[in-house]
C-alpha cells in the first residue's frame, strides 16, 4: 500500500501534574533509549497558579516505542515505592532523644508569640510618630515605662537606637507644633 510509517506518529503515554515529574519521566525514557517530548511543560510552568487539574504536562511517545515505554515508567513506578523506607528502619532508632544535636542552632517552636524588646518598639514608633502623633505619645510612653535611658549590660550597640528614637521623637513633636502653630 503506502510507505506510511505508523512507528512515527506520537502519542500520549501518559499526563502528569507537574512539569518536574514530567521531566524526569522524560530523562528516564531517554536514558533507556526512548525518544520521547513533553508537551505543555511550559504552560504547566508559568500557569501552575491555576491548579494541577487546569494545566499539566503530557509525555510523548512514538507509537511503536508506547508498550516499552509504559514499562520502564512502570519500573520506575516500583524502584520508587521500593527506596520510600529502608529494610534496615528500626523505629526504635529514633524513639530517643539521644539522636538530638545540642549545638542545634534552632530554637523550639512555641505558640506564644516572641516578645518584641521595648526600645525595638519604642524605634518603630518614633520612626512612624514622626507623621502620627499618637505613635509618637506611644514611644514616649515606652521610654518612660521601661526606662530605656539606662544602660543595658551587653547591648552596647544597641544605644544608637535610644538616641535615633529621641532624635526622631523630637522631630515628630517639632512637626506637630509647627503644624499648630500654622
Amino acid at each position: 500500500m503506502g510507505g506510511y510509517d505508523f512507528t512515527d506518529n506520537l502519542v500520549t503515554l501518559t499526563r502528569f501534574r507537574s512539569p518536574t515529574e514530567a521531566t524526569l519521566a522524560l530523562a528516564r525514557l531517554e536514558d533507556k533509549g526512548i525518544d520521547a517530548s513533553l508537551d505543555g511543560d511550559a504552560a504547566a510552568t508559568s500557569l501552575g497558579h491555576l491548579g494541577a487539574d487546569l494545566v499539566g504536562a503530557s509525555l510523548l511517545v512514538r507509537q511503536g516505542d508506547y508498550r516499552r515505554a509504559k514499562e520502564i515508567l512502570a519500573d520506575l513506578e516500583e524502584d520508587e515505592d521500593d527506596t520510600d523506607e529502608p529494610d534496615d528502619y528500626d523505629a526504635d532508632d529514633w524513639s530517643g532523644e539521644d539522636w538530638a544535636d545540642d549545638d542545634d542552632p534552632y530554637e523550639e517552636y512555641s505558640e506564644e508569640p516572641a516578645l518584641t524588646p521595648p526600645l525595638v518598639r519604642a524605634w518603630r514608633a518614633a520612626v512612624i510618630g514622626i507623621i502620627f502623633l499618637p505613635m509618637n505619645l506611644y514611644s514616649w510612653w515606652l521610654i518612660l515605662k521601661y526606662e530605656l535611658w539606662l544602660p543595658e549590660s551587653g547591648s552596647a550597640n544597641s544605644r544608637w537606637r535610644f538616641y535615633a528614637t529621641v532624635a526622631f521623637n523630637l522631630i515628630g513633636i517639632l512637626f506637630f507644633w509647627s503644624l499648630l502653630r500654622l
